[in-house]
């Protein structure tokens, strides 16, 4: 039976995906809850992970391992790396990277991948489904809320073509890279990552996390695996 996983880290990032679910199965894994049914008439896993990259590895491992997913989404809410990514901009991941871990490290450590590179399928899908608006590039993952201009401007002179940057996604696609899994990664935009983040976030996660959501249902009836 095909199955496709998607995993949030948080139920907002999820909630509009799990009330259109049908025939749902719900199991409970290490503290976290998974849900297994349909989904525009395609076989699913849903789960969140909680934040961080810990977190967003020890759940994607088990909805491998548990569920044998041929796939993986990883959707949600980011801060804005870039001038031209605003709120409610979508960001679809062509690859990631962690900042917060040595380049040196990810290049000759196992598993020797100084950026993971989303699948391309499941990129292209994505990218249709989020429309013409919707940007493409790296997404920056690290275990800090970045919530101040001196931060992001520091982060932005290390990685320059940084479109986004969030708590999870590297860590998830670092977990299905090294199970062989495809993958694929949407974002949308909730605050702009500088001084007004906080604010920002509040106003803009639901909104942002809906808007994300919904592309990734729309996507479901066009992806093969």
């Amino acid at each position: 039976m095909q199955c496709i996983g998607i995993i949030s880290a948080m139920w907002v990032e999820v909630r509009i995906l799990h009330s259109k679910m049908e025939e749902i199965e719900e199991m409970e894994y290490a503290g976290m809850k998974y849900y297994r049914g349909k989904l525009n008439n395609r076989n699913v896993v849903l789960s969140t992970c909680g934040v961080g990259k810990v977190n967003a590895a020890i759940y994607t491992q088990i909805m491998i391992d548990k569920f044998g997913v041929e796939a993986i989404i990883h959707t949600g809410i980011a801060g804005s790396m870039d001038e031209d990514v605003k709120h409610l901009s979508v960001v679809v991941a062509d690859a990631l990277t962690y900042y917060d871990v040595r380049k040196e490290q990810l290049k000759n450590c196992f598993p020797n991948q100084e950026v993971f590179k989303t699948d391309k399928n499941l990129t292209e899908v994505l990218k249709e489904c989020a429309g013409p608006d919707a940007k493409s590039g790296i997404i920056i993952t690290g275990d800090d809320f970045i919530s101040s201009a001196e931060k992001k401007a520091k982060l932005k002179t290390q990685y320059k073509e940084g479109l986004c940057v969030e708590m999870e996604g590297c860590a998830v696609a670092h977990t299905a890279f090294v199970n062989h899994i495809p993958f694929g990664v949407i974002r949308c935009i909730s605050d702009l990552a500088d001084g007004d983040a906080t604010e920002d976030y509040n106003g803009f996660e639901e909104k942002a996390a809906i808007k994300a959501a919904d592309i990734v249902q729309n996507a479901l009836s066009k992806i093969s695996v």
